[in-house]
C-alpha cells in the first residue's frame, strides 16, 4: 500500500526554466545546485562510484582501502567505491559522515536532471526513481515547457540512435544521456526541426556537445 501511495506523491522541483540555466551553469563549471533532497538518501544508497578530485577535502578523510584509481586520471584522483549493499562507505546510521566536505561530485549530483530528459536512473537505483518521478516542475512561460520538452526529445533521440554515433561517442548510461541532452536541447526546438538525415543531427549533437564544453573556458 506505501509503494502505491508513494508513485502519487509530487514535489516541487522548481520552476523549470530557472532550473535548467543553473543546471548547464552547474555542468560548465560556473555554479552550484541547490537540490530539495529533504529525507531523500537515494544517491547515498544506489551504487554510485564517486569521482574525487584532488581540491575534494574528502580525499583526506575517506579510508584508503574504498579508494581506486581512475581510468585516464593521474592519482590525487580516486574512485570512491560503494559497499556491495550499494551504500556510500561514508554514509553511516543514515545519514552522510562527512556532508559539510562531501566531494564536489556529490554537490553537483541533482536527479531533477533525469525528470527533465523523462529517463529513470537505471534499474538498480529503485529509490532515486521514486524521486524522479515524484519531481514536479513549474512552468513560467510557455517557452520553458518547450525547453523541457525539447530536453526529452534530445534524450529520445540520442537512445535510439546510440549505435550510429561514432564508436565509443554516445551515452549509454542514463545520467550520460540526460547530461547531453541538456547540452544540445536547442537543436530539438520545433522550431529547428527542418528536415535532417540521422546523420546529419548526429553530427549537429556532436559539434553542439563541443562547443558547450568548450564554453567552460570562457
Amino acid at each position: 500500500m506505501s509503494q502505491v501511495h508513494e508513485e502519487f506523491i509530487h514535489i516541487n522541483a522548481g520552476p523549470f526554466g530557472q532550473w535548467l540555466t543553473q543546471a548547464q551553469a552547474a555542468l560548465r563549471g560556473h555554479a552550484g545546485l541547490q537540490v530539495p533532497c529533504g529525507d531523500c538518501v537515494g544517491c547515498c544508497t544506489s551504487h554510485y562510484s564517486i569521482l574525487l578530485r584532488p581540491e575534494d577535502i574528502a580525499l583526506d578523510l575517506v579510508p584508503a582501502a574504498v579508494l581506486s584509481s581512475v581510468a585516464g586520471k593521474p592519482y590525487p584522483y580516486a574512485k570512491m567505491n560503494p559497499r556491495a549493499d550499494g551504500t556510500c562507505p561514508m554514509f553511516t546510521a543514515g545519514l552522510c559522515s562527512i556532508y559539510a566536505q562531501r566531494p564536489q561530485t556529490c554537490l553537483d549530483y541533482d536527479c531533477r536532471v533525469f525528470a527533465a530528459a523523462g529517463l529513470d536512473a537505471g534499474e538498480d537505483k529503485p529509490v532515486i526513481n521514486r524521486r524522479i518521478r515524484a519531481w514536479q516542475f513549474t512552468y513560467a512561460t510557455e517557452a520553458d515547457r518547450i525547453a523541457h520538452q525539447s530536453i526529452q526529445a534530445a534524450a529520445r533521440f540520442i537512445q535510439q540512435h546510440v549505435d550510429a554515433f561514432p564508436s565509443n561517442w554516445a551515452p549509454r548510461v542514463p545520467a550520460g544521456v540526460a547530461v547531453l541532452a541538456l547540452k544540445v536541447h536547442h537543436l530539438f526546438m520545433a522550431a529547428n526541426q527542418a528536415t535532417m538525415t540521422v546523420a546529419d543531427r548526429i553530427n549537429a549533437v556532436m559539434s553542439a556537445s563541443k562547443d558547450f564544453d568548450q564554453s567552460n573556458t570562457l
